[in-house]
């Protein structure tokens, strides 16, 4: 009498993505029940174990052997038109995948040694390409491209982990030149010169209405000369580079177009920076020399408010007020003068009223006053002390 099939209900991984939670099947081998989630049934088989769905009766899972191992393809089908076909080779993922939906595939890859590795593609509904991998052991030599349904591409790069977009230094495009990138509604979103594989002339992005948002310069995949940044048309950020590096004028703009703010770079440091008021009349200027400084602040109708003496705190990793500190009226009369020492009050501080008198003379030590003279504008002492260290006034004799 023949022995009963074995009823091998079985859970679906996770990575199965969607299929049914669950089936039931009946397993056989060269004829013969097995159970293969029994290694004693599987142990030393070499060859295809066959199983059919209870219900429908139909083929819904096929498993090749070698000595007891997968060696082979493995595949799954269920009545819905899904299916997954994964290649093992001694009990690893190794060699293809597929995975199908209502008959049609999906998605392809390939393993090695149980990881994916190499060519992996994705499918639109229509059948066209929609992503598409290729993995290395290095992440940063893997590459990626998305399309949309039309074949377009929307975007391409390398690494998986962290992407850099193609043409960038380290990312070479092995497509035609120039690169071009789509939005969903068919406006380019990027074109991109090439020179090599690596971006070479003025790369231009665009929204989806086709207003141009940047034009950089690349030479051998890297920013070299003016990058700009627009908005309706207008420029807002320009930045100047040299091999990838920011070197010379970064300049900010107005909505009108007005200058902004312009930063001065080289070897990476900032040099200079100057704020504009929108009628175009410096607001602050900012200038290093070496470990020294000096920042300046403006009337927007271009007098000096006040200027400062500064030096670099290596500790803070900042400037820090150290000199003289001046201030002034619109008219260019002194307001105000005093001496810092690595940002504290040190030494002498003088104030004018705006009639030229001289209002005040104090003497400042870390930050703390130690002796105050103080008149009226018309030339009146109205103070005259010495303090302590906490503070206090000094009583006279």
């Amino acid at each position: 009498m023949r022995a009963p099939p074995v009823i091998r209900l079985v859970v679906l991984s996770a990575s199965l993505l969607a299929l049914p939670s669950w089936a039931v099947e009946d397993c056989q081998f060269k004829g013969k029940p097995i159970n293969l989630d029994n290694g004693n049934s599987t142990a030393g088989i070499t060859g295809t174990v066959r199983c059919v769905d209870r219900d429908t009766k139909k083929e819904s899972h096929t498993v090749a052997y070698r000595d007891g191992k997968k060696d082979g393809w493995e595949v799954r089908r269920w009545s819905d038109g899904r299916a997954v076909e994964q290649e093992y080779k001694a009990n690893k993922r190794h060699g293809g995948f597929k995975r199908y939906e209502d008959g049609r595939l999906l998605e392809t890859s390939t393993y090695a040694d149980d990881n994916e590795r190499g060519e992996g593609v994705r499918y639109h509904p229509n059948g066209k390409v929609s992503h598409r991998v290729d993995r290395q052991p290095e992440d940063t030599k893997s590459t990626y491209a998305d399309y949309d349904d039309t074949g377009r591409l929307k975007e391409a790069g390398c690494g998986l982990q962290s992407s850099r977009e193609a043409g960038i230094k380290d990312c070479v495009w092995k497509g035609p030149s120039p690169l071009v990138f789509f939005h969903a509604n068919g406006q380019k979103k990027s074109v991109i010169p090439l020179k090599n594989g690596l971006r070479e002339g003025v790369t231009e992005s665009f929204d989806d209405q086709g207003q141009r948002t940047s034009a950089s310069s690349y030479a051998a995949g890297l920013r070299d000369g003016l990058s700009t940044v627009y908005s309706g048309a207008i420029p807002r950020r320009s930045t100047t580079y040299a091999k990838g590096q920011m070197e010379g004028e970064e300049t900010e703009y107005f909505k009108d177009g007005a200058r902004k703010l312009v930063t001065t770079w080289k070897d990476r440091k900032k040099l200079k920076r100057v704020e504009y008021f929108q009628n175009g009349e410096r607001k602050s200027e900012f200038v290093v020399t070496g470990e020294r400084a000096v920042e300046s602040q403006f009337e927007d109708d271009g007098s000096l408010r006040q200027r400062q003496a500064l030096a670099l705190d290596e500790g803070k990793h900042r400037f820090e007020p150290h000199g003289v500190t001046e201030s002034f009226f619109p008219d260019g009369g002194a307001q105000s003068r005093e001496h810092f020492v690595q940002g504290r009050s040190e030494g002498q501080r003088q104030v004018w009223a705006d009639n030229g008198v001289l209002v005040e003379d104090s003497q400042w030590a870390k930050d703390r006053v130690t002796a105050r003279k103080r008149w009226n504008p018309d030339g009146g002492l109205v103070e005259d002390d010495a303090f302590y260290e906490d503070g206090s006034r000094k009583k006279r004799p």
